[in-house]
């Protein structure tokens, strides 16, 4: 959801021609979702789910995925 968020607010800017919007605005709306991640919604998923969410946290990266192969063994 929040992607389609930071592509329209992207469309908008270039659709007006708006160089604060597509320069200012949008990267300052991502930095701010990326802070209440981690300050609000990671505490509380650590609260609820525990120690599972830590080992997946631990091994999952927060945005951008890592690519690399499969191994043929047992997932988690």
């Amino acid at each position: 959801m929040l992607d389609s968020i930071f592509l329209v607010m992207l469309a908008l800017g270039l659709l007006f021609r708006s160089v604060s919007l597509v320069f200012f605005v949008t990267p300052l709306f991502i930095l701010f979702f990326a802070w209440e991640t981690k300050a609000v919604e990671e505490p509380e998923l650590v609260k609820r789910l525990g120690e599972d969410y830590v080992r997946y946290r631990s091994r999952t990266p927060m945005f951008i995925p890592r690519w690399r192969a499969r191994s043929g063994g047992k997932r988690d």
